[in-house]
């Protein structure tokens, strides 16, 4: 049976979407900021596949590895539709060894999880990578936190947080209230990020994910208390370093507290006053990948309720989990359609910002006219020309002209052109009159 395609209802995926007009060229906008920035702090661009093998995936993601879109091809090889942009980062780590290191590369592209699609969860996302392989040094946390600050400036975000966090701080929480085990460690984690991610119950939803991670309920309340006392102590003191001198004390002196707060002293003492202001640490940041091994941040719009639009931090054990370098690694990532989602649900889309200075020319005789693309050429050294094909009406004409936000038409008709503004710019007007005024051919 053939369908008729007009009796079908045309759809596309739950967690994907059509970018259609203006709204592509505003998200091509700031994609352009985004790669400005990360040009500036010294990232070079690369592509990756969009197809990865599975082995490559398996092992880094814990619980997103329960969303990944599985391919076979016809070779019968197990296949993924990217799940991030940073294991994929890994493995060229690991196949290229020969690239300069430290190896700075920023990668802005789609990637796919088979998530429940919501206001900020999108199943097709574009992912906006910025990564350094090879540095051991603290210095590349504090280059992408300040660089994270800057961004989130530069688009107009005007209130919004830095969360920061240590993965060493989780393991400590972990030792105080007794949990020993790996998967116990991982438990506590995966409670921490789910619960800021998907749970709308603040505490109480962590103390769920416990449960569900198999954690004593006596264990999930000691959690719960800690966190909370570990807050109430941070909010005592204003200054950054103070806080992070509580740190120690409130955990006994634990090794792995004691390397985090060092970590943290050393990356608050660079950065600048303008950038501290705006950071809090938190101690229920967890970071849904199981890679991380240290620092992690997210950037937070305060004033909505979509969560996080950039995260990132230390890597050290995935270049060598994926292949067989031995290498660190650190970075963030924006994820686009969260921020775009952002600067619309807070009205700082100004879309007017990326309209091009572009022209329609419009044929309206009943014959063609015969220089028409001979003044095409001439205007489109100076501007952007589209021409209008089909024989229509001038009223037709200039409704396309508003709707694709040609700033003027240029009709063909008789022996001279003439002009007609759709959006007043008297500089463009009167350079394009000069053009025609000096072509030969009218």
């Amino acid at each position: 049976m053939i369908l008729n395609l007009s009796e079908q209802k045309l759809s596309i995926p739950e967690g994907t979407e059509d970018v259609l007009g203006l709204d592509m060229r505003y998200r091509e906008h700031i994609i352009d900021i985004i790669k400005e920035v990360y040009e500036n702090y010294g990232f070079n661009p690369h592509k990756t596949p969009i197809l990865e093998y599975l082995e490559t995936f398996n092992g880094h993601h814990g619980e997103g590895e329960k969303l990944f879109f599985h391919i076979k091809d016809k070779n019968d090889k197990d296949l993924i539709t990217r799940y991030d942009l940073t294991v994929p980062l890994a493995r060229v780590a690991s196949m290229y060894p020969d690239l300069p290191r430290p190896y700075k590369r920023y990668q802005i592209g789609p990637s796919f999880r088979d998530d429940e699609p919501g206001k900020s969860h999108f199943r097709e996302f574009t992912q906006c990578d910025a990564d350094i392989i090879g540095a051991d040094s603290l210095l590349a946390e504090i280059d992408i936190t300040v660089m994270a600050h800057e961004l989130l400036t530069i688009l107009g975000i005007k209130n919004f947080v830095l969360k920061i966090n240590h993965r060493l701080l989780i393991q400590a929480l972990a030792l105080k209230v007794g949990l020993q085990s790996k998967e116990e460690h991982l438990g506590l984690q995966r409670a921490l990020d789910y619960a800021d991610k998907v749970s709308k119950d603040g505490l109480q939803g962590v103390k769920n994910k416990l449960l569900e991670n198999n954690i004593p309920l006596n264990m999930a309340n000691q959690i719960l208390m800690e966190i909370e006392c570990f807050t109430n102590l941070l909010t005592q003191f204003d200054d950054l370093q103070d806080q992070i001198n509580q740190i120690e004390k409130f955990f006994d002196n634990c090794l792995s507290a004691a390397k985090a707060a060092a970590d943290l002293k050393f990356i608050m003492s660079y950065l600048p006053k303008n950038v501290q202001s705006n950071i809090k640490i938190d101690l229920t940041l967890a970071r849904g990948a199981d890679y991380y091994t240290g620092y992690i941040l997210e950037g937070v719009a305060i004033d909505t309720e979509i969560g996080a639009i950039l995260g990132g931090g230390r890597y050290n054990q995935l270049v060598s989990a994926v292949g067989n370098a031995n290498e660190a690694g650190v970075g963030l990532a924006f994820g686009l359609e969260r921020l775009l989602s952002v600067l619309k649900s807070l009205d700082y889309i100004d879309k007017n910002i990326v309209l091009p200075s572009k022209i329609l020319l419009a044929n309206t005789n009943v014959e063609f006219h015969p220089k028409l693309f001979v003044i095409a050429r001439e205007l489109r050294k100076y501007y952007d020309v589209d021409i209008y094909y089909n024989q229509s009406s001038f009223g037709d004409i200039v409704h396309f002209a508003q709707q694709n936000k040609h700033q003027m038409i240029i009709e063909l008709i008789g022996k001279r052109p003439l002009i007609h503004a759709v959006i007043e710019n008297e500089t463009m007007q009167s350079k394009v009159t000069d053009i025609l005024n000096n072509l030969d051919c009218i």
